[in-house]
């Protein structure tokens, strides 16, 4: 099943007010999707893996903001923190880095760490499965569905 398979199948599964975009060219960047999609870059979400005491971790920040290590590091009350590099996304979600969607059964596997600030959107664009996909939804059910940590962890 296609990552952009998945992410349909999850959204009829649970029921959410998402909405898949398709555009013809990638936006596996947050440059490329605020352009493509013309939103603010705030408006997207980027979710990364990482690495967290030998633990993966998905950690999601808006796309004018980045990850801090040392915030992430004090909320998980982790030794270490580090990028998972793109051999361990592939192996662990069997899907590149440019197509991470939360929207994936294998997210549901992993602890998810949520940046307080997405909340205070009222939709956000999140990866959608695919280099060239999108999803549309409300922040409030990404946090329901993914049961996330809660923090500030960006910068």
């Amino acid at each position: 099943m296609s990552g952009v398979e998945e992410v349909k199948k999850f959204i009829e599964e649970h029921d959410l007010d998402a909405k898949i975009l398709q555009f013809d060219q990638p936006v596996r960047t947050v440059e490329e999707a605020a352009e493509r999609s013309k939103v603010d870059p705030s408006e997207i979400v980027k979710t990364m893996i990482l690495i967290a005491d030998d633990r993966p971790i998905a950690a999601m920040v808006q796309g004018d903001r980045r990850i801090d290590l040392r915030k992430l590091r004090r909320v998980l009350k982790a030794d270490y923190v580090r990028f998972a590099k793109p051999g361990e996304v592939l192996k662990l979600l069997g899907i590149g880095i440019g197509a991470i969607s939360p929207l994936l059964n294998s997210m549901k596997r992993i602890r998810c760490v949520m940046d307080e600030r997405i909340l205070m959107k009222e939709k956000v664009l999140a990866g959608g499965g695919s280099e060239k996909t999108l999803i549309s939804i409300r922040p409030k059910d990404l946090a329901e569905i993914l049961k996330p940590m809660i923090a500030d962890i960006s910068k």
